[in-house]
């Protein structure tokens, strides 16, 4: 990898602040496969070296490695150490932040062991490449800090709302509803500064690390048709296609769907004003009505997109059944996250699949469906459709892309 480096001109990896490589990046296909074998490699190397004993040892412990960090990123002291790059002493950082010197010391002693700070003389600290980027990306690091606080606290009762009965997905509850009292949107919606927060941090997973917008532009072909040129997209909750795609796709008109003013109007707001004629933004008193003749005579295709995971069966059904209504010859492109198969990635990979699985069990209690359940609950809304499967994947994303036609 060092040598591919050299012979591209890219600057190798490095936890210096400044730090910048394409070396990290997922698109520079020279070295994604290695850099993915060989942090699989060292993941099973590290798990033998370990021992059983150990390795738990270690896979826990990591949960005072996470309230050290949320306190950091609760202190104000991220911004404070940006503006030094030599260093800013211990002294100073305790009175900014108003945490006393010794406990400050501790927190910051632990981040650095992760190589999140630096300390390059005694009780000076400086920001690393690591905690540079938390300072340059707020949308991510509002991510992290959902992560490691509403999470954190749901996940510890995981196994607490396991133990209620029923326990199911259709009536059980979920370990965030054990641990905070409250549905997590519920619970926002009383706690609006972190419900703020999770608004940002889906911001940043969908930009960062969602390839459904890449399989949805991949899917929208413009060709089809030289009568029906709108695309319908239906729902949405932290995001909307549309409003990338509107500023791609020229040739086409976009109308956004959706039973929430709020939803709406804050897709409208991201629109770019050069593209405001060619998209409408639409409230719905329900989803499930069926959509009128003039959809028939306009509509190249609908999109559904990150809206029916936390969907029953049945409104699933309901939704597709009235899109097919009452013309069944428009295609539907649902983009939805999906549970891989237990062979599809190497296991290093599937890791961040699997965590998505407790993912949404944890916090909502629903299960991301396989591509064989998604594919079953297609053809319940209609026997004979025809189904066309995309799948993507990032490094903690699995994606699928399900084109629905019914054959002339």
């Amino acid at each position: 990898m060092e040598t591919a480096c050299q012979k591209n001109d890219i600057a190798g990896p490095s936890m210096a602040v400044g730090t910048e490589t394409a070396f990290w990046s997922e698109s520079w296909t020279e070295t994604a496969a290695a850099r993915s074998r060989a942090l699989g490699a060292l993941d099973t190397l590290s798990t033998l070296l370990h021992g059983p004993h150990g390795f738990i040892h270690e896979f826990v412990a990591t949960s005072w490695d996470h309230g050290a960090l949320y306190a950091f990123l609760q202190s104000s002291l991220l911004a404070h150490m940006a503006s030094s790059a030599k260093g800013i002493p211990l002294s100073s950082l305790a009175e900014h932040s108003q945490i006393p010197e010794d406990k400050l010391l501790r927190i910051l002693a632990l981040l650095r062991c992760k190589n999140i700070v630096h300390e390059p003389e005694r009780e000076v600290f400086t920001l690393t490449a690591i905690s540079e980027h938390l300072m340059k990306d707020n949308d991510f690091r509002a991510w992290v800090e959902f992560q490691l606080f509403e999470t954190r606290v749901a996940s510890a009762h995981l196994a607490e709302a396991l133990k209620q009965k029923p326990n199911d997905y259709a009536t059980g509850s979920s370990g965030f509803k054990q641990g905070w009292g409250a549905e997590m949107y519920e619970w926002h919606a009383v706690h609006p500064d972190k419900g703020s927060r999770f608004l940002q941090a889906m911001r940043g997973v969908a930009k960062s690390l969602d390839p459904a917008d890449s399989l949805l532009r991949k899917h929208i072909r413009s060709d089809d048709s030289a009568f029906r040129t709108k695309v319908v997209e239906i729902g949405g909750r932290y995001g909307f296609a549309s409003v990338t795609l509107v500023s791609e796709r020229p040739n086409l008109s976009f109308e956004v769907r959706c039973d929430s003013q709020n939803f709406l109007n804050r897709g409208e707001a991201l629109v770019n004003p050069q593209c405001k004629s060619r998209i409408s933004f639409t409230h719905v008193e329900s989803m499930f009505e069926p959509v009128s003749y003039d959809d028939s005579q306009s509509v190249l295709v609908y999109v559904v997109r990150n809206v029916l995971w936390n969907w029953t069966d049945e409104d699933v059904v309901q939704l597709l059944k009235a899109l097919l209504s009452p013309n069944k010859s428009t295609r539907i492109l649902v983009a939805d996250g999906v549970s891989p198969t237990s062979t599809q990635f190497p296991p290093h990979v599937e890791l961040a699949y699997r965590r998505r699985d407790i993912t949404t069990m944890t916090m909502h209690n629903v299960k991301q469906r396989t591509q064989e359940e998604w594919r079953r609950l297609f053809l319940s809304a209609h026997p004979g459709l025809q189904i066309r499967t995309d799948i993507e994947a990032s490094s903690h994303v699995c994606k699928g892309l399900w084109e629905l036609v019914v054959p002339k």
